[in-house]
């Protein structure tokens, strides 16, 4: 009752009897207009709290404290929110004192006066199984395995609906988005352990134009491969009865029929050659390009958490443009996986002679060298960091060229396997 009193006392104060919530600012309208502004006052914002300041914190009244008591006291327990990281607890079962030896040995620690609540079955390599140790040696590769395979699998199951429904639900627009967004996804979930490659094109350039080890290059690469595996097989197995009514209705094989459009990429019967190839490098230049300026922070880099959401945007645009071609691969494991997965469900081994063997100089050859170039003009313009090959001294360019050729050479086992002694004498005679 009396908060009531004091609040109707403050609004007679200011205009007769009228009621007023809170204490308007003093001033001008301007000054009133930055009082707000600053949170002094209550800004009623469904952008949520601190929006037009965000160093303040949320308005909170005079009397609210006595309506909510709660309101604002520390919460110790977790809380597992969908909106902000997952919290780590130590689960009943793990917790010290769970098991009946630990009680045991806890007793036994105490009678030779040692320290209690320390794990006894701690190994020495820190891996309590075998499978977290397997884990810890493979982690990266595994995560681009599980991207790819989200990814795709995003992809290929909305291409198949927009075809085997006859565009009743779906149309290339939404196949594009689908694909864009699958790969945004995948990022997001392993972008912060192996960098969300997912594509073999990719990992390739990054190798060469940003020091990328060339050994985890090819255990990338490996896993994509393995991840389009297993994205066309769950893919295929999920539509399996709709490519069946697919046939039934055409009676067409299912390796001419829609379903065959949407596993794997191909021109289109009148698009020429050298028009396929290029429409595949100049979709990967374009993805390759912006890949390398959104990680330049010389450059104009998005916020935090922005650059997986900006590309899923940014594949989603190049299919919609570039991809009526060619099917829009712009990706070596998008093609290769599926069309492993059809020649196992029967589909014919034409599936890797047709078009001139399109599977190779299509989304390997096209894609691999677009995202090389991509990559060489972005550094040609703009790039100026030292990880760059453009921007080794001569010198240094030609060293680590000759380094590599010899090294390359020895595990091919051609030529002599010795190492080249004078090879500071060679790049000199080869300056002069």
């Amino acid at each position: 009752m009396s908060s009531s009193q004091s609040g109707g006392q403050a609004g007679a104060g200011a205009s007769g009897n009228e009621y007023q919530e809170y204490e308007p600012a003093k001033g001008t309208q301007e000054a009133g207009s930055k009082n707000e502004g600053a949170g002094n006052n209550p800004a009623f914002s469904l952008a949520g709290p601190g929006a037009n300041n965000p160093a303040s914190n949320a308005y909170v009244g005079d009397q609210y404290m006595e309506y909510n008591p709660q309101y604002g006291q520390p919460n110790e327990n977790p809380t597992w929110s969908l909106a902000q990281p997952l919290p780590h607890i130590v689960r009943p079962g793990m917790q010290h004192g769970a098991l009946p030896e630990d009680r045991k040995e806890d007793k036994q620690r105490i009678e030779n006066g040692q320290p209690v609540n320390e794990s006894s079955d701690k190994p020495d390599d820190e891996f309590f199984n075998t499978w977290t140790k397997i884990r810890h040696a493979l982690r990266e590769p595994l995560a681009e395995w599980l991207g790819t395979t989200v990814a795709m699998t995003i992809g290929l199951c909305a291409t198949l609906s927009n075809f085997t429904s006859s565009g009743q639900a779906g149309t290339y627009t939404s196949q594009s988005v689908a694909w864009g967004f699958g790969f945004m996804v995948a990022i997001y979930i392993t972008g912060g352990i192996s960098g969300g490659h997912l594509n073999p094109a990719f990992s390739i350039a990054m190798s060469i134009f940003r020091g990328f080890p060339a050994r985890k290059c090819i255990q990338y690469i490996a896993a994509q491969l393995l991840g389009a595996i297993t994205a066309g097989g769950i893919s295929y197995a999920i539509y399996h009865d709709a490519i069946l009514e697919v046939v039934a209705t055409s009676k067409l094989p299912q390796n001419a029929s829609v379903a065959a459009t949407a596993m794997i990429t191909a021109p289109k019967s009148f698009v020429h050659p050298a028009t396929a190839f290029f429409t595949e490098f100049l979709g990967s230049a374009i993805l390759f390009g912006a890949i390398v300026a959104l990680g330049d922070d010389t450059n104009a880099p998005p916020g935090a958490g922005m650059q997986a959401f900006i590309l899923g945007i940014l594949i989603s645009i190049v299919v919609l443009a570039l991809g009526y071609n060619t099917g829009g691969c712009f990706n070596c494991a998008r093609d290769f996986g599926p069309r492993l997965v059809a020649l196992m469900a029967g589909w014919g081994g034409q599936l890797f002679r047709e078009y001139h063997a399109w599977w190779v100089w299509g989304p390997w050859c096209a894609d691999i060298s677009g995202a090389l170039f991509g990559a060489f003009m972005y550094d040609l313009a703009i790039f100026t960091g030292g990880e760059s090959p453009l921007n080794y001294p001569p010198r240094r360019r030609k060293r680590a060229l000759r380094v590599r050729t010899v090294n390359l050479r020895k595990k091919l086992g051609l030529g002599p396997k010795k190492r080249t002694r004078d090879l500071e004498k060679s790049i000199s005679g080869s300056n002069s």
